[in-house]
């Protein structure tokens, strides 16, 4: 059997495979491949000295036959195989950090499954959501009306905090525990309420509307997440042209959103809950 290859492949595996086809079960065989100088293999990688050498030196209509033209197109065959080798590297490490990320959405999804009871995951995100209210307070060092309005409208109550004249003379009434004790009764006092009137239609409604609104709030924000994931992946690729390394940018700003998912998480969830109801 004779095999007749009109160009070599950028792959030499696929070459060997090809001149395999001709020795099948011992059969005798042949193999032969015809190349040009204009084929994309010997312009981009064959080296423009080679191809200015033979054009000078042979004729068009003469074939060529020489051990460095060969050995040209072997090198080039192995500079476009290490380029996809570094390019399958590189997918696999952006892949490696999503994947990543992947696994623990996996596992707290698997939690709140297994789990008999949700209360502490609720319990846990208002304490995490007023202690994040606290350290902003402690940073800006005063007691602002934006603030306040963020709690009331977090915890879907009102505080009558921002009535007061005198933000300055409350904050040296309360210390940060002081205050960080009341907005967490507050928010208890709001969730047992809620707990109260879901509990009118059974233990086991109130405790899988708690699972239902976390599954569901995890599974959006997951795919929102995503969506921006595939987007900075294109958008990092251009920070190479100043310098920087892409792969490391994408893992920096890939940490800082999943960070702030689990903020956004959490503020959705007390958000919905406290405000759902049973129809």
């Amino acid at each position: 059997m004779c095999v007749i290859g009109t160009e070599r492949n950028e792959s030499r595996r696929v070459d060997d495979q090809l001149r395999g086809r001709c020795g099948r079960q011992g059969d005798p065989g042949l193999s032969r491949f015809f190349v040009s100088l204009d084929d994309n293999l010997l312009r981009l990688f064959g080296g423009d000295k080679i191809q200015n050498f033979i054009r000078n030196s042979i004729s068009d209509d003469s074939p060529i036959e020489s051990s460095i033209l060969s050995k040209s197109l072997t090198n080039a065959q192995q500079k476009v195989e290490e380029r996809a080798y570094q390019q399958r590297k590189n997918l696999f490490e952006y892949d490696a950090i999503l994947n990543r990320q992947r696994n623990i959405i996996y596992f707290e999804r698997r939690e709140i499954l297994k789990s008999q009871s949700t209360q502490k995951n609720i319990l846990a995100y208002g304490e995490q959501i007023i202690t994040d209210i606290l350290i902003e307070l402690k940073n800006e060092k005063s007691l602002t009306i934006e603030t306040i309005e963020l709690a009331e409208a977090l915890f879907g109550k009102n505080l009558s905090l921002k009535h007061v004249k005198n933000f300055k003379l409350l904050m040296d009434q309360f210390n940060l525990s002081e205050l960080k004790t009341y907005l967490f009764n507050e928010f208890w006092l709001r969730y047992q309420s809620k707990i109260t009137e879901a509990f009118l239609y059974g233990d086991r409604i109130s405790k899988n509307l708690e699972r239902s609104i976390i599954l569901t709030t995890i599974d959006r924000i997951w795919r929102e997440h995503l969506q921006k994931m595939t987007l900075l992946r294109e958008a990092v690729g251009w920070r190479g042209y100043g310098q920087r390394n892409p792969l490391y940018e994408y893992k920096q700003e890939a940490f800082y959103m999943f960070e702030t998912r689990g903020k956004v998480l959490r503020e959705l969830v007390i958000y919905d809950l406290l405000r759902s109801s049973i129809l």
